[in-house]
């Protein structure tokens, strides 16, 4: 008896379909481990190592040190400051107001004037003496007594230092003074003459006498004048 024989079934195409598939889902999985995304069960774990307690098997983070460029700082020479003067105020002169003269009683009556000594002392030459002296006379012109005529400074380099009291030379008057000094016939203005009272005390300026050192004028007459009362 005759086996009858069944054609061969005709493949679908659903097989090849599924093998796409397949492979295609393979491809994915393998792409999502090689990102990370899946765990790689080829990748080899580390294994906890026994470590003393106190210490753990985390890793390490590795600090890297970036060389840094040494600068080398050169010192800057420091400018030493010159001291600068200091500018002191000079201290503001303060002026004193000058004492008040007070007025004297006397004053020489005109200006001491110089003639030829033959007008009072006759009997002498020029190269012998210089001769000084006038009288006192008080507010009514009469003659004052007593009071005491100095004659100081320098003649010819010389110091003079001499006193004559009124009415001791009347060859000037009733009340007259007088000096005399050995003749230099020399131009001197050294010679100063004042008048004081018996206790001492300044009736008159200091005034300095011009001598002119001439033959004509070695006789040099100086008269006081009383102008206001003596203030005790």
């Amino acid at each position: 008896m005759a086996v009858p024989i069944e054609p061969p079934k005709k493949s679908t195409g659903c097989g090849s379909v599924g093998a796409g598939v397949l492979l295609l889902a393979l491809v994915l999985v393998v792409l999502l481990m090689l990102l990370g995304i899946l765990p790689n069960p080829l990748e080899v774990k580390p294994t906890a190592t026994n470590l003393p307690a106190g210490i753990t098997n985390e890793p390490t983070a590795i600090t890297q040190i970036t060389p840094t460029r040494s600068v080398t700082l050169t010192p800057t020479p420091t400018q030493t400051l010159e001291p600068t003067a200091t500018h002191t105020p000079e201290p503001t002169q303060t002026h004193t107001p000058a004492p008040t003269e007070k007025p004297m009683p006397f004053v020489i009556k005109g200006t001491p004037s110089g003639y030829p000594n033959t007008m009072l002392f006759p009997q002498y030459t020029c190269e012998e003496y210089l001769f000084i002296g006038g009288e006192i006379l008080d507010l009514r012109e009469a003659p004052v007594f007593d009071l005491t005529v100095k004659l100081s400074g320098t003649y010819g380099g010389s110091l003079v230092d001499q006193t004559s009291v009124s009415g001791e030379v009347t060859v000037y008057g009733e009340s007259g003074f007088g000096f005399v000094i050995d003749n230099q016939r020399i131009r001197e203005s050294g010679l100063a003459i004042q008048l004081f009272d018996a206790s001492g005390e300044a009736l008159s300026a200091l005034t300095y006498l011009s001598i002119t050192g001439n033959c004509d004028s070695n006789l040099v007459i100086v008269n006081y004048k009383q102008v206001r009362e003596i203030q005790p």
